[in-house]
């Protein structure tokens, strides 16, 4: 990254987050240039001084988005990546007075704050300068990052994404891609993108001209034009051809969080309790409130082993109704435990009516490797552990047959992100965007041999189930087809889940 920088002759560059003077280090080794930095932490700005890396008026300690350093030629760095909320009133209020001005509709204030250093550190550069910085990868992804890809198209002349598949940081589960951008005030409507398999190929690969293009269009219109990159011509051919029969899931249902109970020891009594406040069955719902709950569910909740093991207090009164006397000493119970602080609590009226409690048709698990879809026939209320979904179209048994397939399998792969260890965390909008095929008849048996898989904890064998008899049987899709839907599974899974791959140090 630093020889980079330096390669068009740059005199003077800028490094906004110098912390321990990893790429100071790297930029005297590369080169001559003067080298301006800033530094929030005392410590390491007055040991990067201290250590001749960076000459006094050349460094500013505090927070970078307070300074306006000179024009520089480079920037280079890896900017914090803190979420705003976390921050002092003062420098939220500083990051998002930054962005504003940089970006007509600003920066969401749920975004982190590496966001507003990029447009900072931009803004320092001289016309036809280049920048590199390590981001996290949501950069390709999440909404709030939507108008800063808008602001780089319109800023460089040149954009590059490097994403390699051996960690960067190994101690560190946060997954991270290197942005290239040049010629500082031209534009580009597309952004190259280069996938490589460790951090040796990297170094050498730098400059490198990259292996596929993504639309800055496209990423403004929320696709995954990373992910899709990293699939072979074969996945891309597959889905092309897969299209006519798919339909994304949000047209045959509608997902949304469960509910949040704000306390869930209370709000879910254990048999003891109930029985020591006589709390009534009338006011006692059956719930599923946990991952664990879900890991044994089949296709069907009354199927599985999870029937009346939580129950959601849920006072049947009207909302200005007296409490029966057993409710009262129960909701009395939970005063004397503070319950009614909760901040989820103390904006709802009353505070032990839990809002927005509804039986879905069908529950999906959140975090997992492959989620599990159930028809909630047992009349399960469910907490934000799960999705909770109300049929649109057709029925919950067609659903769960159009489901069980690689073909939502890659779908998830595509639009559901992960947390840094590699489980997918399902969200409403990332889930309503898988698209699923159109299942207009089921074959004799397939929903029990799917309850059957699951039931035996082989979720991977339920979704080939459906490959066989629903891509392969009921649509007639060929074997190569289906073949290649699986290798994009196999390929975007490895890079998702990267929990094994060890950095390179030679």
């Amino acid at each position: 990254m630093a020889r980079w920088v330096l390669a068009n002759g740059a005199r003077t560059v800028l490094e906004p987050s110098f912390g321990d003077g990893v790429f100071l280090r790297a930029l005297a080794a590369a080169g001559d240039a003067r080298v301006l930095g800033a530094e929030l932490n005392p410590a390491p700005f007055s040991a990067a001084v201290a250590d001749g890396l960076l000459r006094g008026d050349d460094a500013h300690g505090g927070d970078f988005l307070a300074w306006h350093p000179p024009p520089v030629d480079a920037v280079i760095g890896n900017p914090p990546y803190v979420r705003l909320r976390h921050l002092p009133v003062d420098q939220q209020a500083r990051a998002l007075e930054v962005a504003a001005a940089a970006i007509p509709e600003g920066m969401q204030s749920s975004g982190s704050v590496w966001m507003a250093f990029v447009l900072h550190a931009a803004n320092a550069l001289r016309v036809g300068g280049r920048m590199a910085l390590v981001l996290p990868f949501e950069l390709t992804h999440v909404r709030y990052a939507r108008p800063l890809w808008r602001w780089l198209g319109s800023a460089f002349g040149a954009l590059r994404v490097v994403r390699v598949h051996e960690r960067l940081f190994p101690e560190l589960l946060q997954d991270v891609v290197v942005l290239f951008a040049e010629d500082r005030g031209g534009s580009t409507a597309d952004v190259g993108f280069e996938a490589l398999e460790t951090v040796a190929s990297f170094v050498s690969a730098v400059p490198r001209a990259a292996s596929a293009s993504v639309s800055i269009e496209a990423l403004l219109a929320g696709e995954r034009g990373f992910m899709e990159a990293l699939l072979p011509r074969a996945v891309h051919d597959a889905l092309l051809a897969l299209a006519p029969l798919t339909v994304p899931v949000r047209a045959l249902c509608s997902f949304h969080i469960g509910y949040v109970s704000a306390d869930k020891d209370f709000f879910h009594p254990d048999a003891a309790t109930c029985a020591r406040f006589s709390v009534p069955e009338a006011s006692l719902v059956p719930a599923l409130t946990s991952s664990r709950q879900v890991q044994r569910l089949r296709t069907s909740t009354i199927a599985s082993e999870t029937a009346s093991e939580r129950r959601l207090f849920l006072p049947r009164s009207a909302p200005n109704a007296v409490l029966s006397s057993a409710d009262a000493a129960y909701v009395a119970h939970g005063e004397s435990l503070g319950v009614h602080q909760r901040y989820k609590c103390r904006t709802r009226q009353p505070w032990f009516r839990v809002p927005d409690v509804r039986v879905p048709d069908v529950v999906l698990s959140v975090f997992s490797e492959r989620p599990i879809l159930a028809i909630n026939d047992a009349g399960f209320v469910a907490t934000n552990s799960l999705l909770c979904g109300f049929l649109k179209a057709g029925t919950a048994e067609a659903l769960v047959a159009a489901w069980y397939t690689s073909l939502t399998v890659l779908g998830l792969e595509l639009q559901v992100h992960a947390l840094g260890g590699g489980v997918m965390v399902v969200v409403p909008g990332e889930a309503g965007k898988v698209r699923v095929v159109r299942v207009a008849a089921i074959p004799d048996g397939h929903v029990e041999r799917l309850a059957a898989a699951l039931a035996a904890g082989d979720v991977a064998g339920a979704y080939a189930l459906g490959d066989d008899a629903i891509l392969r049987g009921v649509l007639g899709v060929s074997a190569e087809t289906v073949a290649a839907v699986q290798e994009g599974v196999r390929v975007l899974a490895r890079w998702r889940d990267r929990r094994g791959s060890a950095v390179t140090t030679d």
